[in-house]
């Protein structure tokens, strides 16, 4: 099997979101820095500490100057990142109105941008969920139910059901129960 690697790019600029900042910073990290970019990683300005304490578990694996921080607030950090005409790609993960922001700014040199933005993540539910009184029918339910865990603020929140109406009384039922059963409160306790 022959692989095709792309030329690098040069540098990445990465503006990550607060929610989940390690497994965001990692997913967008790992691939820029495989294929041979530098990345300016800025940090949510509600999380950057995540960040900082993951760069100081692996920031001896990386040459210096591969990987640099820059913290602050969007209008202070995140502008100047997007619109610097030395960056010549911008990751932006987070809210619809930043994101609009991010690709005017880079316009201006036209870098190339990716965005991922809040959604409304739409689960499917086919009548084959209802066929047989399984674990799968236990399990589906849960997906409804996910949408009270996060309160939406994961971009794959499931806050959408789309039911095939030939179930739909029944599944959502079903829903409702597995809804009314979470609790609010601490998943788990710190062992301190």
């Amino acid at each position: 099997m022959a692989y095709h690697f792309h030329e690098p790019l040069g540098v990445v600029g990465q503006i990550m979101p607060w929610n989940s900042p390690i497994l965001m910073a990692v997913w967008k990290l790992a691939p820029a820095l495989a294929a041979g970019n530098a990345v300016v990683l800025k940090p949510a300005e509600q999380t950057p500490v995540s960040i900082l304490h993951l760069i100081e578990l692996v920031g001896d694996l990386l040459p210096a100057g591969v990987l640099d921080i820059v913290n602050g607030f969007g209008v202070e950090a995140g502008k100047p990142l997007a619109s610097s005409s030395r960056i010549r790609k911008t990751a932006f993960t987070g809210e619809t109105t930043t994101g609009r922001l991010i690709l005017q700014y880079a316009s201006r040199n036209l870098i190339a941008t990716t965005l991922e933005l809040g959604g409304k993540s739409p689960n499917p539910f086919f009548a084959d969920v209802m066929a047989e009184d399984d674990a799968f029918q236990d399990k589906a339910p849960e997906g409804v139910t996910m949408f009270a865990l996060d309160q939406g603020e994961v971009c794959t929140c499931p806050s959408r059901a789309l039911i095939q109406a030939s179930v739909y009384d029944e599944f959502l039922e079903l829903g409702a129960i597995r809804t009314t059963a979470v609790r609010q409160g601490t998943r788990w306790t710190p062992t301190r």
